[in-house]
């Protein structure tokens, strides 16, 4: 067999609409007997035949039909070649607020923290990756969403204030004192948004400590949330 149809029986067998990087594909089965040259070559003729879909450079998929139609990528195809599963990788930004359906503006691009990635960030298709050294269990993820939703409250396109008081009751009551001191010391919020989180935790009633991190002869503007 011929090392152009070896790399499209194997490129071929892999799942449609899932990202795959043509340099791992080259370490991984021809970089002993094949130029990584030739083995570009072969990639691109897949590419101009239509076998393939480039999203950016050395990042492509097997596109999906269905009833003659081509299915486009999903969001969570493209996050799920860095972040897998939950533990993984949390969304924020404008993602997180449209996904949590405080707007009802789309995002043009998705930012993600992720464990996942050894440099500081990595652009894949409309998706950013930020790197973040936590294991991402319901507590961390919560904290971090919370979080960020107050820090981006006043860009918040028309927020919708009941789906976030939804927001809220589903998420504070995951706070806890230690994992957010981790959080924090790796993204250093704001002492107006910490403040923004006390007004809302005590108004919950969540035993927070949150005071140490603020003066008391400064006023912190809080948003009108209620």
């Amino acid at each position: 067999m011929s090392v152009t149809n070896e790399v499209k029986e194997i490129i071929l067998q892999l799942p449609k609409n899932q990202l795959f990087s043509s340099r791992e594909i080259y370490e991984a089965y021809f970089i002993e007997n094949c130029l990584e040259s030739s083995f570009s070559k072969i990639i691109n003729r897949m590419q101009k035949e239509g076998l393939i879909i480039m999203i950016q450079k050395g990042i492509f998929y097997l596109p999906k039909y269905k009833n003659g139609k081509q299915v486009s990528i999903r969001q969570r195809d493209i996050k799920s070649y860095i972040s897998s599963n939950k533990n993984e990788g949390v969304l924020i930004g404008e993602g997180l607020y449209f996904q949590l359906k405080l707007t009802k503006v789309a995002p043009s691009e998705f930012h993600y923290y992720s464990n996942q990635i050894a440099e500081q960030s990595k652009k894949v298709g409309n998706a950013r990756f930020t790197s973040l050294p936590f294991y991402f269990d319901p507590t961390t993820s919560s904290i971090i969403e919370l979080m960020d939703v107050l820090c981006g409250f006043h860009r918040i396109t028309d927020i919708d204030l009941a789906e976030f008081h939804r927001f809220l009751n589903q998420t504070v009551k995951f706070y806890e004192t230690t994992t957010f001191e981790n959080i924090n010391k790796y993204l250093q919020y704001p002492k107006h948004v910490i403040a923004y989180l006390k007004v809302i935790l005590d108004d919950f009633d969540i035993e927070n400590n949150l005071s140490k991190y603020l003066s008391t002869r400064s006023m912190y503007k809080i948003p009108d949330w209620k």
